[in-house]
């Protein structure tokens, strides 16, 4: 079962084609437990009309692999296992997706790991909110 963070907005959605048609929405992929981290980048996201929160890893990964995945983001620690073996399953599965790795402002270590496995992208929360918006834009477009 998935928990989903859906709240409509203009970050994204059904855009209008200029031939009348409609672009499909992929989805934001949040993978991370109940932390504290995990609560504030769905709250980050909270903007966007396309976020699912899977139950666990493994339905992450899942939902990862389907065409209708646009990005995933990974709010757990990296060193807690199995998330570290969770990002190289992801990137060894879809190449090309978008993965973004949330760090805490400090954790120099953690975002080099994570950039080592195959992050797109690491993003400091707190503070960069704006960024991993600006970030999960770019890569739904």
């Amino acid at each position: 079962m998935l928990r989903a963070a859906m709240v409509a907005s203009d970050h994204n959605g059904n855009d209008a084609l200029e031939n009348g048609g409609t672009r499909r929405v992929r989805n934001i992929i949040v993978a991370g437990q109940s932390s504290q981290r995990t609560r504030e980048v769905l709250r980050a996201l909270s903007g966007f009309s396309n976020v699912i929160w899977p139950t666990s890893l493994e339905a992450a990964l899942a939902q990862a692999q389907s065409s209708e995945a646009g990005c995933l983001v990974i709010a757990d620690d990296l060193r807690e296992e199995p998330v570290d073996e969770f990002l190289q399953e992801a990137r060894e599965l879809r190449r090309n997706l978008p993965i973004f790795v949330i760090t805490d402002p400090d954790d120099v270590a953690e975002a080099v790991s994570a950039m080592r496995l195959g992050a797109t992208k690491v993003i400091e929360i707190p503070p960069s909110y704006a960024a991993l918006c600006e970030e999960v834009t770019r890569a739904m477009q």
